[in-house]
Formats: C-alpha cells, sequence, structure tokens
C-alpha cells in the first residue's frame, strides 16, 4: 500500500559538498543499512553494502557510537577460523522514540515507539468533550507529558497526530467542522512546539486507522476497501487499487456533513437514546456482552448510517467494509446489524467486519512508518529526514 513518503532537508544531489556534510551522508547510509535488517554486520560487511571505503565506514561508526545510534554487538563464533573475532555493529532502537497520538473529541490514545517501531509506551484518556480549545490543549499536554516520562527530550524525533480535520498533502489542516476552536485557538501550532527538536505532523484520523488496518489488520492483501470511524466521531477512508485515497486536497471520504448520508444528525440521535444514568462507553460495553437494550440502540445507530454506507459502497465496490471508532466495544453487533441493512440495497454484497487493529489503529497508523522503515540519522550526527504516513 503506497501510505509512506520521505522527506529530507538535504538535497538528493548535493552541489559543492563539504567533508562535514559527506560524512553525514555517509552515516545516514550506514544507519540505514543496519535498520534494513534486525541482525549486527562487521565493518567490511557494512563497506560491501554501502558501497564506501573500511576507513570511512570506521569513521562513520565512530560517530554514530559516539552519538549513542550505534552499539558495538557481540562477535559471532566462527568454527574453523583462527584469529581475533571482526567487531560487529547494530543499530540502537531505544536511542530514540516516536510517538503516534489519536487526539479525538472524547478520548486522546498515545502511542511511543522505538526506531523499529515497537510500542514501548501507552498512554489512554476518556473525556466527555474535547471541543473546546482549552481542555484540548491542558489534556494533550498531560498524554504527551505521561508519554515521554523518562525520555530525553532531544531523543523524541518525531510525532504524529490524527485529528478529526481534512488535511491536505502538505501536512496544513485545511477545515475542520468537528473541531472549528482547535484552529481558531492554534492548537496545532502549539502542539508543534511541543517538539522543537522534533518533526511533528497532522494527518486525518480515518486515514491513519486505515493505514494501520492495511498493515496489520484485515486490509492487507486487499486492494479495495473502506474504513468506517464510527459513534460520536463519524468518519471514512478508503483503499483504492492498494493505495489510500485522500483526493486533490485531502478531503477524500469527507461526507460527515452531507445530509443525504444521515451522518450530520445520527450522533445526537445516538445519545438522544442514552439513558441519563449511564454513557455511551457504558452502552456499547454493554451490547458487546448482548444486552437487549443495548443492541437495540446500537441497531438503530446502525439505521441512523446507512445512507451514507450504501452511497460509499456503491460508489468504491469495496471487498471489504471495516469498521472501527468510538462503536468498537459493540462492533460485532454494529457490523452485523449494518450488513443486515446494507446488503438488501448492494448488487454485490460485501463483508462488514470489526477492526482487527482495535483502539489503537489511529495511533499505530501514525507510526506505520517506523514500523517498516528506519528513521534516518537524528541528531548529534544530525540529518532530520523523516517518514510520514502519507503527509
Amino acid at each position: 500500500m503506497a501510505v509512506e513518503e520521505t522527506v529530507s532537508t538535504l538535497p538528493s544531489t548535493v552541489v559543492g559538498t563539504t567533508p562535514g556534510v559527506l560524512r553525514l551522508i555517509n552515516s545516514r547510509a550506514i544507519l540505514d543499512e543496519l535498520f534494513r535488517e534486525d541482525a549486527s554486520r562487521t565493518v567490511t560487511e557494512l563497506s560491501r553494502a554501502v558501497g564506501l571505503s573500511r576507513p570511512t565506514v570506521e569513521a562513520a561508526l565512530a560517530d554514530l557510537v559516539d552519538e549513542g545510534w550505534v552499539a558495538e554487538a557481540e562477535a559471532i563464533a566462527t568454527p574453523n577460523k583462527a584469529g581475533r573475532r571482526a567487531k560487529r555493529f547494530a543499530a540502537d532502537a531505544s536511542a530514540g522514540a516516536v510517538l503516534g497520538v489519536d487526539l479525538g473529541l472524547h478520548g486522546i490514545v498515545g502511542l511511543r515507539a522505538d526506531l523499529r517501531g515497537a510500542t514501548t509506551a501507552r498512554v489512554e484518556e476518556h473525556y466527555a468533550d474535547l471541543t473546546s480549545a482549552d481542555q484540548a490543549w491542558a489534556s494533550v499536554q498531560d498524554v504527551v507529558q505521561r508519554l515521554t516520562d523518562g525520555v530525553d527530550p532531544d531523543r523524541v524525533l518525531a510525532a504524529t497526530f490524527g485529528v478529526p480535520a481534512v488535511v491536505d498533502r502538505s501536512g496544513a489542516i485545511d477545515y475542520t467542522v468537528a473541531v472549528p476552536q482547535w484552529v481558531e485557538s492554534r492548537v496545532p501550532g502549539r502542539i508543534q512546539d511541543l517538539f522543537p527538536g522534533a518533526a511533528t505532523f497532522f494527518d486525518n484520523d480515518a486515514k491513519l486507522a486505515a493505514t494501520a488496518e492495511a498493515m496489520w489488520g484485515r486490509f492487507r492483501g486487499v486492494d479495495d476497501a473502506l474504513y468506517l470511524v464510527m459513534g460520536r466521531q463519524i468518519g471514512a477512508s478508503y483503499l483504492v487499487d492498494g493505495s489510500l485515497a485522500r483526493g486533490a486536497r485531502g478531503a477524500a471520504g469527507e461526507m460527515g456533513g452531507l445530509a443525504s448520508t444521515g451522518w450530520p444528525t445520527a450522533p445526537a440521535r445516538l445519545e438522544a437514546r442514552i439513558a441519563a444514568d449511564t454513557d455511551l462507553e457504558s452502552v456499547f460495553a454493554a451490547a458487546g456482552r448482548g444486552d437487549a437494550e443495548a443492541v437495540a440502540v446500537v441497531r438503530a445507530f446502525a439505521e441512523d448510517v446507512v445512507p451514507g454506507v450504501v452511497q460509499l459502497v456503491t460508489t468504491l465496490d469495496p471487498e471489504v467494509v471495516v469498521v472501527g471508532g468510538e462503536v468498537l466495544p459493540a462492533a460485532e453487533v454494529f457490523a452485523a446489524a449494518l450488513q443486515d441493512l446494507v446488503s438488501p440495497r448492494l448488487r454485490h454484497p460485501v463483508a462488514v467486519t470489526p477492526s482487527t487493529v482495535g483502539r489503537d489503529a489511529v495511533a499505530r497508523g501514525a507510526l506505520a512508518p517506523v514500523a517498516h522503515a528506519r528513521p534516518d540519522v537524528p541528531h548529534g550526527t544530525r540529518l532530520t529526514s523523516r517518514s510520514r504516513a502519507g503527509l
């Protein structure tokens, strides 16, 4: 799936290159090779792989070891060979950290990962309402502080935030119907200020969730698929011919404002069905356990969103529809209801299924590039290239 783009501050062709820049380029090539496989390499092996002389590789490795990005690894025994074993070197995935944050209207999920994409910390918080810019800003600061507790700020290399907004191809938030106060009060800019030494990006939450589903979930091996975010926040994203569809201005799938879909009024109708002595999370959880009243609420919600789902399915002709978002605790019930309601309107029924990535889909989608591609040399040996999840 074509969801990765690499952006570098170094031009692809360097004119009048200085020795210092050449050394940085060499360091990046070597670190790239070390991150390519989770295995140690000798100087000779690295020299052959990157096409650099042994002295050049040794000098670059010395820089990388001093900076903490590479460590000397245990030598491998070579039977029937006498003499001193060659030194081996490996990239240290724990030397830096990247963050993926799902910043929603009613909750935040934050993940911290090492440089190979392995999750090292997770924070989740639920809120009654984060439409207020002040509340959103305070909550983001709290989650980020807990997520990076004990981490050297200089070692946080990148942070990607999934937001309920249209994000254009340059990574700028174009507009948002859900949280206009965030943009008016410069919440995105203040978030970027939290990471002065790191690359900070924003992307649409549904598109990041679809990215995660394509890497780890139900979309693997699927060319055409539809992802639905369902709950008090409704959205959609989709794959076409194996690629995440963005549209000319990043607005592909943004149907939530169209009255014909039933989506603009569905969240309010959903909340109106919730008894005063409970909350939506409890109702979804109860529906997941089979409680009859809660199941009826979920099925009614499915009925409300059917028109928009039918429009998307008939337009895209997906192989599968995956459901995520707040409805996940009751996703089996919701998906079954949606299947029953949508199928009679289609010539070829489509499978509707819960997300297999789950609640962390948006945050994991934000970390997706790191999970299958190495970062470039950061900080002291500083090359500020970054991989971005489609921004």
